[in-house]
């Protein structure tokens, strides 16, 4: 006889605080590459705290591989992104500010304002604009002077000193691919969200969360202790949520690893860490928590706009064609969806998988431009994916991209 969390519900046990606290203190930290690369986003205070707390784990502290790997590879643009979001701030409040002074044009020759009047109006206006920008760009200043060099990258590298997991094997690091575009066909966790995400050069697609997984529930394993991971991932296919609240892992992934271990799996975000740093007798700024929190609210959607798409066909055209033809076949009459054959023929490609992830480079590349324009957020999704399913293999693009390329072929 079996009682209400054995076997296949055992992934169903919500963790109490006691049990989250006793886990900061005994079992394995893993760090994803997300909440690395959020140290240049949060305040020079929170980044600071969160390093700080990360050290107080000691040798339980450890890094995939493969999140490493993501960390190095995003690095720069996470770098820079305060600079690239003052530099939209300041874009946006230009753009408003030339909307406000045509719409008091406009008001003021339909009321018969003077021209003395509507100067008096428009300049206000300008002041307002000009002054909020120069605002924007002190902070910013402040916020560089704050990390003259690259402060953070010197603590990261006397912090994960020895505490990043080896690479796989070339074997199992494939066996671990196939593995993860088995999930993402069957929608098993974890990784299945990101299945449209940009795929790198080494063409792992999208099984970038699976071996983050893998390596870590294999080093716990070594260790013999509970695992708990942090991420800033909060996505379905790591958490099992009702609504805005974090109850904890997916069951499905609590249950694999205690199938794999015997031992219990958590999950925890960077402002949950830092809220409960104090249980590793680290003091931090009571406003570290909130601001780690602030910033995952105000992330931008990561989503693809009519400017973008028009844009990134303009480049294609011009430098890519055959690419610019492909993409404009994702409409909506085809649900986004262009086939392996289809590229294949258009590409001149060959039937094997590296040819078509070469002929994704384009794609990646120019998207790389788009958001040094300010066109598109930081780790938008891929604007052509490839997926596998039960009828083979495909490319799709994002769900809002089909209305959009349906509008362009319009106009």
């Amino acid at each position: 006889m079996n009682g209400l969390y054995d076997g296949e519900f055992a992934g169903y046990k919500i963790a109490s605080p006691e049990e989250v606290d006793s886990a900061l203190r005994e079992a394995v930290v893993a760090v994803d590459a997300n909440v690395l690369l959020d140290l240049y986003r949060f305040s020079p205070q929170t980044s600071n705290d969160l390093i700080k707390t990360f050290t107080g784990l000691g040798d339980r502290l450890v890094v995939p591989h493969q999140a490493l790997r993501e960390f190095w590879r995003h690095r720069q643009r996470a770098q820079g992104s305060p600079r690239g979001a003052t530099k939209t701030a300041t874009d946006a409040l230009a753009k408003s500010g030339r909307s406000m002074t045509d719409n008091l044009t406009t008001w003021a020759k339909a009321v018969g304002v003077s021209t003395s009047e509507l100067s008096t109006l428009t300049t206000q206006v300008d002041d307002l604009v000009n002054g909020l920008q120069q605002k924007l760009q002190q902070v910013l200043a402040t916020a560089d002077a704050d990390r003259t060099g690259d402060p953070i990258l010197d603590q990261l590298e006397e912090l994960l000193r020895g505490r990043v997991t080896s690479p796989l094997p070339a074997e199992e690091h494939a066996d671990c691919v196939a593995e993860a575009n088995r999930r993402i066909t069957a929608e098993i966790p974890p990784g299945y969200k990101d299945a449209g995400k940009q795929e790198d050069d080494s063409a792992d697609g999208g099984a970038g969360d699976y071996l983050v997984w893998y390596q870590a529930t294999r080093y716990a394993q070594e260790q013999g202790r509970d695992l708990l991971i942090v991420t800033r991932d909060e996505k379905e296919d790591w958490w099992w949520r009702q609504g805005a609240e974090f109850i904890g892992p997916r069951p499905e992934l609590a249950l694999e690893y205690g199938g794999l271990t015997g031992r219990r799996l958590f999950l925890m975000r960077p402002t949950d860490l830092l809220a409960r740093a104090s249980v590793l007798e680290v003091d931090v700024d009571e406003a570290s928590p909130a601001d780690a929190d602030r910033v995952v609210e105000d992330e931008p959607p990561a989503k693809w706009t009519l400017a973008a798409v028009a844009r990134l066909l303009e480049l294609l055209d011009r430098q890519a064609p055959t690419h610019a033809e492909v993409l404009r076949l994702a409409t909506s009459d085809r649900g986004g969806r262009v086939s392996f054959d289809e590229v294949r023929v258009l590409g001149d490609y060959s039937d094997d998988e590296e040819g078509i992830f070469r002929f994704n480079r384009a794609y990646r590349h120019l998207t790389v431009v788009l958001e040094n324009e300010g066109l598109i957020a930081p780790f938008s999704p891929a604007i052509f994916a490839l997926r596998r399913g039960p009828e083979g293999s495909y490319f799709s693009v994002p769900d809002e991209v089909p209305p959009l390329l349906d509008a362009l072929a319009r106009s």
